[in-house]
């Protein structure tokens, strides 16, 4: 064939028993020649070509003429394989690449790194039970929340699964029916478990049975938590762990946490080649980056047999006080002991600004009904509405939104309780002053939503 230089556009045919592709070396060769089929790295366009018309398995490479290399080995990764690749070099001649080929086609068209894909991924967002205490939809509110992120990012919600943590003193047959429909309105998948076990096989075997071939299929390349974690050092608890059931065995008086909770111990359930490569794992819960009395760390123990960086709080509990409370005025927020003393600052300003716009109301009603005369006092509250001298923040409009979808009730006369688009915001980390006890058994260690890379 000579020289044959190819475009990425090109769609290449080749039959026969074997091919001969020459380019030529823009540079005098280094004395150790190339030859083989490993590991093929260069600067040289028509090089790179040549070998993609051959199909070889290429690990590696320089961006070529503007063209970053991704593209070439996607292109080539999706392709099918040549028998035999053989390259060739010498200071006069350049390059030579030799093959066999048979009824071989590259098609480079439409190349990108996504056409490299050579695994289904699915990620998994997780809500935990809330017993008892002031919202008993706080988990998957924020669960919600985070699903609606990862779709705003790129995923596709039939990517998406939702496992929620279910018991029947927390929920009524009603919530189920809400759940599925919420599922089905944003088109991701549900999955109600009732124990660890049915959690730790839909990881391992993408079945709560704990049977089928599906997670060999489908990889997980990400998991988020929304629940509570325990450490024994500070918050009870036989072992770190998290508490999917959180309070269940007080309320019921009966020993059924052991069977939901998923303990420290158990991660050794956990199958690695369940993940993805390079997979990320968000622990939104109490603690699960602190380590316990023999130093160990649910979050690096996760992070060392899912192979994922995992993040997690260290030292410290999550706060759910401030998941619906708007931040994009002043985002600083206070959680003093006790209920009553929580403070967003942006709340306030807004708070202000609707009662200032409430008294603005009232005021403009009463002069442009004297102006207009009391027979159309209903027409001066139509237009004085849209007299607003205090302007409310898009947060705080989505705050009452969200508030009024909570109270929407389905066929039955059954409140919903939730928002479809979850909570305003992610967890936070705990204030200080709510955490002295953690911060003194702790002290002089970091604190806050931190990083663990597998060791």
């Amino acid at each position: 064939m000579g020289k044959t230089y190819f475009n990425l556009a090109d769609q290449l045919n080749f039959n026969g028993s074997g091919i001969k592709i020459k380019g030529n070396a823009v540079r005098p060769l280094e004395k150790q020649m190339v030859s083989g089929s490993a590991t093929f790295g260069t600067e040289l366009s028509q090089i790179y070509q040549s070998v993609i018309a051959c199909q070889p398995l290429i690990h590696g490479g320089k961006p070529v003429d503007g063209i970053p290399a991704e593209v070439y080995l996607s292109v080539i990764n999706s392709s099918p394989r040549a028998g035999r690749i053989n390259i060739e070099g010498n200071e006069k001649t350049g390059y030579v690449v030799k093959t066999s080929v048979s009824l071989n086609q590259v098609s480079m068209r439409n190349a990108s790194t996504a056409s490299a894909k050579v695994e289904n991924t699915e990620k998994i967002v997780v809500s935990g039970l809330q017993v008892e205490g002031r919202f008993k939809y706080q988990f998957i509110e924020t669960a919600l929340h985070d699903i609606d992120v990862l779709v705003e990012q790129g995923t596709s919600p039939s990517d998406i699964t939702w496992i929620v943590f279910w018991h029947n003193y927390v929920y009524q047959d009603f919530d189920l029916k809400h759940f599925q429909e919420t599922a089905s309105q944003l088109g991701i998948k549900l999955k109600k478990t009732e124990s660890k076990k049915q959690f730790i096989n839909y990881i391992n075997y993408k079945n709560q049975s704990g049977y089928g071939k599906g997670r060999k299929d489908t990889k997980i390349s990400y998991i988020s938590v929304f629940g509570h974690g325990q450490t024994p050092r500070f918050t009870g608890g036989t072992e770190n762990q998290l508490s999917f059931g959180y309070d269940l065995d007080t309320e019921l008086g009966m020993d059924v946490e052991r069977d939901i909770n998923f303990l420290q111990s158990d991660i050794n359930s956990i199958k690695p080649e369940a993940f993805s490569t390079n997979p990320e794992t968000y622990f939104f819960t109490c603690n699960t980056g602190t380590a316990d009395k023999d130093g160990l760390r649910f979050a690096q123990l996760w992070a060392n047999k899912t192979r994922a960086d995992t993040y997690a709080f260290k030292n410290a509990r999550s706060n759910y006080s401030f998941m619906n409370c708007s931040m994009d005025e002043i985002n600083a927020a206070f959680n003093l002991p006790g209920q009553k003393t929580d403070i967003a600052v942006s709340d306030i300003i807004n708070g202000l600004r609707e009662k200032g716009n409430e008294w603005a109301d009232s005021i403009n009603t009463e002069i442009i009904t004297k102006a207009i005369g009391e027979e159309r006092r209903e027409v001066a509250q139509y237009i004085s509405m849209f007299i607003v001298p205090f302007s409310v923040s898009e947060e705080w409009k989505q705050k009452r939104a969200r508030g009024e979808d909570r109270e929407r009730v389905d066929r039955n006369g059954h409140k919903y309780g939730y928002s479809d688009k979850g909570s305003l915001q992610y967890p936070m980390i705990n204030n200080s002053l709510d955490d002295l006890d953690i911060i003194w058994g702790t002290m002089g260690e970091e604190r806050g939503l931190k990083k663990f890379t597998p060791e």
